[in-house]
């Protein structure tokens, strides 16, 4: 096979397969170094164009204030296209068929498909993460029974950290198949406490005093405003006063506990604060 092997003229870099022919007496180095520095030139030129090209559209992603992780898409997106053209290219130009390279990667693809499916699943979820947006890093979501603030998107996964201080790691088919609750969507967020009176209260003057209460913390937003709703359980009369913050101005645990503690003398036991469990 190595003896049929031969300067090429329509090759790019006869010139220099001939020059090196002259001085081997086997006629074997020049056309080996022919078809050896043509694909890997190939590949160098193509593989340089794709970094100058990466860079401007970095360069231009960074000028349009666009999110960390959309950038960090697009930059191994273009890596990996940047990788497969100057690969390709370099095998048509080294001889290599087209047709049979094209047949070759097919089945390559659909055995890797088949493999690795919900890998691949995974991170297309997670493309269609990064480009629609359900959530942004900081962002308090509830997925299923997960929920925390989002710390990290990437193609596979996203990460939570919980309320308790742990890492959840969820596959982005989780997020992407299931309903997701972004807490941080809005800057108002509803929450509630709830007096417990005795059934014999003076009803009237201790919705009175709730609402006069929900009215002079200063956190409360005054539209929607605060409302409070009496209920009956057994022997007792519950006062669920419900409120709204804004929660990226105020800590709307903070202002739990203001409530909770400026609540305190209208009833008898306050029951702590808790977030109304959604509609």
């Amino acid at each position: 096979m190595l003896a049929d092997l031969s300067c090429d003229k329509n090759l790019w870099f006869d010139p220099v397969c001939r020059a090196i022919d002259s001085h081997d007496p086997t006629r074997l180095a020049g056309p080996l170094a022919e078809r050896l520095i043509g694909p890997l030139v190939v590949f160098i030129v193509l593989y340089l164009a794709g970094r100058v090209a990466r860079r401007i559209v970095d360069g231009a992603l960074r000028r349009t204030s666009a999110d960390r992780q959309v950038q960090t898409l697009v930059h191994n997106v273009m890596t990996a296209i940047t990788y497969l053209i100057a690969a390709m290219s370099a095998i048509v130009v080294a001889g290599v068929n087209i047709a049979v390279l094209l047949t070759v990667a097919g089945l390559g693809t659909v055995a890797i498909g088949l493999a690795l499916q919900d890998i691949l699943r995974n991170i297309l979820a997670g493309i269609w993460l990064l480009l629609e947006r359900p959530f942004h890093l900081g962002d308090n979501i509830t997925v299923l029974d997960q929920s925390g603030v989002v710390q990290n998107i990437t193609l596979r996964t996203t990460t939570l950290r919980t309320g308790d201080g742990r890492l959840s790691v969820l596959p982005n088919l989780t997020a992407f198949t299931n309903p997701v609750v972004n807490s941080s969507s809005f800057q108002l967020r509803q929450y509630a406490v709830t007096v417990r009176e005795p059934a014999d209260v003076n009803l009237e003057a201790a919705l009175r005093d709730a609402r006069e209460v929900l009215g002079s913390v200063p956190e409360i937003s005054e539209r929607p405003g605060p409302n409070v709703v009496p209920q009956l359980e057994g022997k007792t009369v519950l006062l669920k006063c419900t409120y709204w913050v804004d929660q990226t101005a105020h800590d709307p645990d903070a202002v739990s506990v203001e409530v909770a503690r400026r609540l305190w003398p209208v009833g008898r036991a306050p029951q702590w604060p808790q977030k109304p469990e959604p509609a």
